[in-house]
């Protein structure tokens, strides 16, 4: 029995909502200028904001919300939730992007792996129905549905690719991963495997978050993984900086549209890139920090290597995980020695996060995004707020300023809580 080659696959579609905008072209070129999402906590947004630890978020402002809301009437009514809403706007744009909105496509053939992470817990709704130090089961089986639009009591995490199926009717393969904050670029590789695999020829795929909310936040303060400082706010995520003091919130989507490379030529669709390497890996470590050496990343990285047939010699660039965390930079610093050995300082490096914020669930979907147009436009965009370089992180993080470079491949990274790596390597498309 003789085995199926494996498809090629290519980018033709790309959407994504970030506090930098709702268009991915705008969203690239305020990144390429080192432009900053991050503010102060809107206090419409956040009850008890001036007295939050955490003073200042990534957050998707008020007119880009209406602009959202105003483009999917019936699901902003209904589902008052904000990581579905962006998964809708992301994808509505990546289709359209790929000319694939009322498309002819075989509905069977088109598949969404969609990433989310954990439905929002609200203070009012725990309170709600917990009298005298006890949770009231009764109340709560009776009235559940008196809770917030967009609790966790009534979103589960699969209603984002849920939503995205019912709104473009999307009738093939459907899936949700929740890997914490490898959750985008594992569905990305997921969906990557699938069309490899012949399972499906398109797949929308990437993640949508939102957890800038008091229980959100407090969770990292009480990691210490969250910056808490209050001082020029737009300054406060400097990943691979000796300054960095924690992870700055974020919040939205990116969602890409993967095809087989063939399907993609006969209808001829614009291809960006190929998708040419995937692989995940385990720390077992720890559930809050990576392990020092860095070895569960050098896995991913050095796998993904392996699955894509690229030698280290062909990456030009690496979109770092890059939380602005004082454990996360190390040891990803140090996956990427052991990975690239005396090659590591001629790869450039920059972090994404440093003006998008950590998207949590869904930061693989900006910035696989991201990556890919450093493929397509050979040029790479800055990690800002760099002023004080780390000795412990000693790589070229392209600081400051965008560079011009010449990027054939590139590898983007995102490492998660509770030891989940993930890389995937974009390339440069050839006949």
């Amino acid at each position: 029995m003789h085995q199926k080659a494996a498809k090629r696959v290519v980018v033709t579609g790309l959407g994504m909502a970030t506090a930098l905008g709702l268009e991915v072209m705008g969203n690239w070129e305020k990144a390429l200028a080192g432009v900053s999402g991050v503010d102060r906590i809107d206090k419409t947004m956040l009850a008890g904001a001036a007295s939050s630890p955490v003073a200042a978020v990534a957050a998707i402002n008020e007119m880009s919300w209406g602009r959202i809301a105003e483009a999917f009437p019936e699901e902003a009514a209904s589902l008052d939730e904000r990581r579905t809403m962006f998964a809708l706007w992301a994808a509505k744009e990546a289709l359209s992007d790929a000319r694939l909105i009322n498309s002819d496509l075989r509905r069977e053939r088109f598949g969404a792996v969609i990433a989310a992470g954990l439905g929002v817990n609200r203070l009012e709704d725990i309170a709600r129905w917990h009298r005298d130090g006890k949770f009231n089961l009764s109340g709560f089986s009776k009235e559940y549905h008196h809770s917030s639009g967009d609790s966790i009591i009534r979103n589960n995490s699969h209603r984002a690719a849920a939503a995205i199926a019912a709104r473009f009717s999307i009738f093939g393969p459907n899936a949700t991963i929740t890997t914490a904050c490898a959750s985008a670029t594992q569905a990305i590789g997921t969906a990557f495997r699938m069309i490899q695999n012949g399972e499906a020829d398109v797949i929308a795929t990437g993640g949508a978050d939102s957890m800038i909310n008091p229980i959100g936040l407090v969770f990292f303060v009480l990691l210490q993984a969250a910056c808490t400082g209050s001082e020029n706010v737009t300054q406060l995520c400097r990943p691979f900086d000796r300054k960095r003091s924690g992870l700055v919130m974020g919040e939205g989507a990116g969602i890409v549209i993967l095809e087989d490379y063939g399907h993609a030529k006969e209808r001829g669709a614009k291809i960006y890139a190929e998708v040419a390497g995937y692989a995940s890996s385990m720390d077992a470590y720890q559930v809050t920090a990576p392990i020092p050496d860095g070895s569960g990343a050098e896995a991913a990285m050095r796998s993904a290597l392996i699955d894509s047939g690229l030698g280290t010699d062909s990456i030009d660039y690496i979109n770092a995980h890059g939380t602005s965390t004082k454990l996360n930079d190390e040891a990803e610093t140090a996956a990427i020695i052991r990975v690239f050995k005396e090659r590591a300082l001629d790869v450039a490096i920059s972090s994404s996060k440093s003006m998008i914020g950590h998207l949590l669930a869904a930061s693989g979907g900006p910035e696989f995004i991201f990556t890919v147009l450093s493929v397509v436009n050979d040029e790479i965009h800055p990690t800002i707020n760099l002023t004080h370089p780390d000795p412990k992180c000693g790589l070229d993080y392209v600081p400051l300023v965008k560079r011009r470079k010449t990027v054939r491949a590139a590898i983007s990274n995102s490492f998660g809580f509770g030891g989940q790596n993930a890389s995937i390597i974009v390339k440069k498309i050839s006949d």
